[in-house]
């Protein structure tokens, strides 16, 4: 009996000492695997992190697309591929759009006339929440412009009406064959753009209580076909109902899985898009916002974020003219006094409502910022060509910081689409995502010159 012990024992002791030596040769072959990928480093450069803190000659590391180390004293791998930019380059957080259509088809014109267009196709009707971005994407030179920009990351939907489709995350590339999927469904767009055509090819809902309609049939009936197909899962002598790839589309709004990323700017279309909440409780991400300030205790009551648009409309031509002749004044070294403009009380009346109206779509963001919505940025509507421009008027007229630009359109776009873990800050194991600068990125004249896209270096 005891032999049989001592056997059993030497077994197991056996046993263990195999396990114990498949354990250390697993992690010799992961580790060797690891080391095989390159390291790759940029040193001597000016890094200007999300939470507006400044390393300078500082170091950054990165192998296979995660950030290993950031810092002004970093110890940089023998293996690794080293670049020195002797403090002359700027490096910031890769840019962040919370929405974007690039690369997307357009949408068809000189639509045919319908027999029935009361009640028309799904997609007649701007209905097509089941398209995917990577599936339709087309050539665009927006996403080299973006890099340029210094955006990395984008959320990618399409161009459409009510419901245009699903939303994905893609870091950038200037070829679409060399996107990297970073997030396969995001969520969905939607608006209140009713069905597209015009009065020779029109369809339903064209108006702005039949879009409203619309939103509700839709989710009943969406509603209505997931528990059909749940019974006749689970009851094998029921019927199985007719699959609708439209309607499936939305069952992660009506099971409240996935947000709904909803483009909407007037104060009264923001009022209707609550009341669509309240019956539907969705899960939503207002994109634009331009007038988001005239409800932002709600949205903050109801936890709402908004991605905003730079898109501010241009200052009225008089008062630019009048903010010329001031600063004119200031330099003249001559003592003369600026004639003021005789106006009517109406005019007067005019202007001053004008101006508030401007200066309020200005101050939009530093509104929200200040009620305690969380903020973060959208490319919709804003051309890079004048994004310089508009960021300008934010800084001069709408009370913002640079600190607080760029936080906006790094960490607090990742933290609204959900990707804060990986993206929107250089720091150790985050994505290897950011974008070098002759200058500070704000400064006149700034040029991007490489952009790192998770890992991937590009050069300008």
């Amino acid at each position: 009996m005891s032999a049989l012990k001592s056997n059993q024992s030497a077994n197991m002791r056996h046993l263990y000492r195999s396990l114990a030596a498949l354990v250390i040769i697993t992690l010799w072959v992961q580790t060797s695997v690891a080391q095989e990928l390159p390291a790759y480093a940029i040193t001597d450069v000016t890094i200007h992190n999300s939470d507006g803190s400044v390393m300078e000659s500082a170091t950054v590391v990165w192998r296979d697309g995660i950030i290993e180390a950031v810092g002004e004293n970093v110890t940089v791998p023998f293996d690794a591929f080293v670049t020195s930019m002797g403090d002359s380059l700027h490096l910031y957080p890769g840019f962040i759009t919370g929405l974007a259509t690039w690369g997307s088809p357009k949408p068809p014109r000189n639509l045919p006339k319908l027999d029935d267009p009361g009640n028309p196709p799904y997609d007649r009707a701007g209905i097509q929440p089941e398209r995917v971005p990577t599936e339709l994407m087309e050539d665009d030179k927006s996403f080299e412009s973006a890099m340029k920009a210094g955006f990395t990351t984008a959320a990618i939907g399409l161009d459409g009406n009510m419901l245009p489709g699903q939303i994905q995350v893609l870091s950038l590339a200037p070829e679409i064959e060399d996107h990297e999927l970073m997030n396969d469904y995001l969520g969905l767009q939607g608006s209140f753009d009713s069905a597209p055509g015009g009065w020779s090819s029109g369809a339903y809902p064209s108006t702005q209580m039949g879009v409203m309609a619309t939103y509700r049939q839709l989710m009943y009936d969406a509603k209505a076909l997931q528990t059909h197909i749940k019974y006749s899962q689970s009851n094998p002598e029921m019927p199985a109902p007719e699959r609708n790839a439209v309607l499936e589309s939305l069952f992660p709004l009506v099971n409240n899985t996935k947000p709904l990323y909803f483009e909407v700017d007037t104060k009264e279309d923001i009022e209707r898009l609550f009341r669509l909440q309240d019956e539907f409780k969705w899960n939503i991400v207002i994109v634009s916002g331009k007038e988001a300030y005239a409800k932002a205790e709600e949205l903050k009551s109801r936890k709402i974020p908004v991605l905003v648009s730079f898109d501010i409309a241009d200052a009225p031509g008089w008062y630019k003219e009048e903010k010329k002749k001031a600063k004119k004044a200031e330099s003249d070294t001559t003592d003369t006094e600026m004639k003021k403009e005789e106006l009517s009380d109406e005019e007067q009346h005019f202007r001053d409502r004008q101006l508030k109206a401007w200066t309020m779509q200005a101050k939009n963001i530093r509104m929200l910022l200040d009620t305690g919505v969380k903020v973060g940025f959208t490319t919709q509507g804003t051309s890079f060509k004048n994004m310089a421009g508009k960021i300008e008027v934010l800084l001069d007229e709408g009370e913002l910081t640079e600190e607080e630009i760029i936080q906006i359109m790094t960490s607090g776009t990742a933290q609204i689409l959900g990707i804060n873990k990986s993206f929107g800050k250089v720091a150790k194991g985050m994505n290897a995502s950011f974008t070098l600068f002759d200058k500070p990125v704000f400064e006149k004249k700034s040029k991007a010159v490489s952009s790192v896209s998770n890992g991937t270096i590009h050069e300008f």
